[in-house]
């Protein structure tokens, strides 16, 4: 039986637990190493406590904590309070890191519910394009993870 949020290989072997200790922390680096979206995202001040998760679970599994742009921690949901809580099926996150991310399927997928914020203010965000663009290629970060 396969567990929620593993991503297979070609051969079918699983490659990662999605928004595992490991995932996240891949996924920290490969954000701190995007420059351009750091800086952007320290230019607009951009500090918070994100948890990544499926619906079908009380918590988030993985967290990101950003401090002006800067990814500086990263691993298990620890029980803190979140900035954003964001949430999809497994099968949801699964898709989307294998097709990867755009505006259009991240808008598509808000609209449709299959990717819901139980927390964070999404239309604070889409006031300021400077900072759209940049989460957008944080989102866009995601497939690359290979932890």
């Amino acid at each position: 039986m396969r567990n929620a949020g593993q991503i297979r290989g070609d051969e079918g072997k699983p490659m990662t637990e999605v928004f595992s200790e490991a995932w996240m922390r891949e996924y920290a680096r490969l954000w701190n190493a995007e420059q351009d979206m750091v800086r952007e995202l320290a230019r607009q001040r951009f500090s918070a406590a994100v948890g990544y998760g499926f619906l079908d679970q009380p918590t988030p599994r993985g967290l990101l904590v950003v401090m002006r742009g800067v990814a500086e921690q990263a691993g298990g949901y620890d029980g803190r309070e979140l900035d954003w809580d964001l949430r999809a099926s497994s099968a949801n996150w699964i898709e989307w890191l294998g097709q990867g991310f755009e505006l259009s399927r991240i808008l598509l997928a808000v609209g449709a519910g299959r990717l819901q914020l139980w927390k964070g203010d999404h239309k604070r965000i889409l006031r300021k394009p400077l900072l759209v663009g940049a989460l957008l290629r944080a989102f866009a970060l995601m497939p690359e993870v290979r932890a």
